[in-house]
C-alpha cells in the first residue's frame, strides 16, 4: 500500500459505462485502488487528444483494444504506462503492452457443462448474425465447436445477400431441433431472442429446449420473457487485474505478464434450464459408454442401485420417454456415425452399436428417424452399397 505522502495520480479511462462489460471493468478498477489506499483520480475518456492536451498530463491509462487508434498512438509514444482490456483474447495489441481478456473458452465450457449437468445429451448453438464479426463472439463459436464436434445444430450466420427473413431462419432452424436440446447462445441477447421464438413456436422452456446466455446482463434480463441462465463473466476481476498491472507499470516493473485470460465468476441458473439431477447425469454418461456393449435398463439400474421403476419413473420425470429409449437413441448415433463413415457394412455397424441384429437396428432407425440406414444414407449424401 502506499503511503499518505504519495502524490496523487490521474488515471485516464478509455471505456464505455453505458456497456454492462465496461461498467463491471470500472467497478473492477475501483475496487483495487480502494483497496490497496492508492490516490487515483478517475477520468473517463473517448477522445485521447483532449485528454493528453489537459493542464495536467495523465499517469496511466486503461483502454478497451477496441480503441484500436487510441492504443496504437499511445504505444507510439512511449511514455505513459498503458494496460489494455478486452472481450477477446484475440483482440489485437501491441506485443509489449499488457492485456486483461476474457476467457472465452472457459465461458463456453461453463455453459455446456452447465447444460451436461441438468441432463442433456444434445447441444446446440446460436448468435444473432449482427455479432459474427466480433472477436468474442469468434471465439465463443470456435470454443462450442471444439467442445462440442457432434453437436445437433449451429446457427450464427445469415446471408445477408440472400432474402431470407432473420426471423423466418431462426424459427425453421427452432422448429427441426429435437426434444430436450440445451443451446448455447452467444450472449444474453441471443439467448432473449431465442426464448422469444421459443414462445412464438409453442416450444416448451425449459422442458423441450434449454437456454443459457453467457454475460449475465440485468438490463436484457429485465426484458425476457423468463429469467435467462447466464454464465457471468469475470468482468470485475478483469477491471481489478487491469488496475493492478497498471499500479506496476506505473512503478517501472518489468515482471509483468504480457496476456492474461480471465476466467467466469460462475452461473447464475435461471428459469431457461431445467435443475441439475445428479442421478440422471450418471445414467446418462453409464449409458453413453457402455450402451454399444448391449446393455439393458436393467444394467443401469444395478448401476445407479436402485430398481428398475426407479430408473423409469427417473427418467420419463427429466426426459419424457424411457431409459429403453435412451439406450436405443445412443445406439442410434453411434450408427450414424459409422455409417456416414462408409467403412463398414450395415451388419458390421448393428454389431459394433451393440443391436442384436441387423434388422432390430432397421426397426430402430425407422421408429427414431422414420429413414432405414439404406435411406439415411441417401438422405445425408453419404450413400455406399451397404
Amino acid at each position: 500500500m502506499r503511503s499518505n505522502s504519495e502524490k496523487t495520480s490521474r488515471i485516464v479511462l478509455v471505456l464505455e459505462p453505458g456497456l454492462t462489460f465496461h461498467r463491471e471493468v470500472i467497478a473492477g478498477i475501483g475496487a483495487f485502488a480502494q483497496a490497496t489506499g492508492l490516490k487515483w483520480i478517475f477520468e473517463l475518456e473517448t477522445n485521447i487528444l483532449k485528454a493528453l492536451s489537459a493542464s495536467r498530463t495523465p499517469d496511466g491509462f486503461i483502454v478497451d483494444t477496441k480503441a484500436s487508434e487510441e492504443v496504437e498512438l499511445l504505444a507510439s509514444m512511449d511514455k505513459y504506462p498503458l494496460v489494455c482490456v478486452s472481450s477477446a483474447v484475440s483482440s489485437p495489441c501491441p506485443p509489449h503492452l499488457s492485456q486483461v481478456a476474457s476467457d472465452n473458452d472457459a465461458l463456453v465450457d461453463l455453459a455446456v457443462q452447465h447444460l451436461r449437468d441438468t441432463g442433456l445429451t444434445r447441444f446446440a448453438y446460436f448468435a444473432k448474425p449482427k455479432y459474427r464479426h466480433a472477436r468474442w463472439a469468434s471465439e465463443r463459436r470456435e470454443a462450442f465447436s471444439r467442445q462440442v464436434p457432434d453437436a445437433v445444430a449451429v446457427l450464427s450466420e445469415i446471408d445477408d445477400r440472400t432474402d431470407a427473413d432473420p426471423t423466418e431462419t431462426l424459427l425453421a432452424w427452432l422448429r427441426e431441433l429435437p426434444p430436450r436440446t440445451g443451446i448455447v447462445a452467444v450472449n444474453d441477447s441471443s439467448a432473449r431472442e431465442l426464448l422469444q421464438a421459443c414462445n412464438t413456436l409453442g416450444r416448451k422452456v425449459p422442458e423441450e429446449i434449454s437456454i443459457v446466455g453467457i454475460d449475465n446482463d440485468p438490463l436484457v434480463a429485465a426484458l425476457a420473457p423468463l429469467p435467462i441462465s447466464s454464465v457471468m463473466q469475470g468482468s470485475h476481476e478483469i477491471g481489478r487485474k487491469a488496475a493492478e498491472l497498471l499500479h506496476g507499470r506505473m512503478r517501472d516493473r518489468n515482471d509483468l505478464p504480457v496476456r492474461l485470460a480471465i476466467p467466469p465468476r460462475g452461473i447464475h441458473p435461471a428459469a431457461t434450464s431445467a435443475k441439475t439431477c445428479p442421478m440422471l447425469r450418471d445414467a446418462l454418461e453409464f449409458i453413453a459408454r457402455h450402451a454399444a456393449n448391449g446393455i439393458k435398463a436393467e444394467q443401469v439400474a444395478d448401476h445407479l442401485g436402485v430398481s428398475r421403476t426407479t430408473v423409469e419413473r427417473l427418467f420419463f420425470e427429466h426426459l419424457g420417454y424411457s431409459a429403453h429409449d435412451e439406450i436405443l437413441r445412443t445406439r442410434m448415433g453411434l450408427a450414424k456415425q459409422m455409417l456416414a463413415s462408409r467403412t463398414l457394412s450395415t451388419a458390421e455397424v448393428a454389431k459394433r452399436c451393440g443391436f442384436r441384429t441387423q434388422q432390430y437396428m432397421h426397426v430402430v432407425f425407422k421408429r427414431i428417424l422414420g429413414l432405414s440406414p439404406r435411406e439415411f444414407l441417401e438422405h445425408s449424401g453419404a450413400h455406399k452399397d451397404v
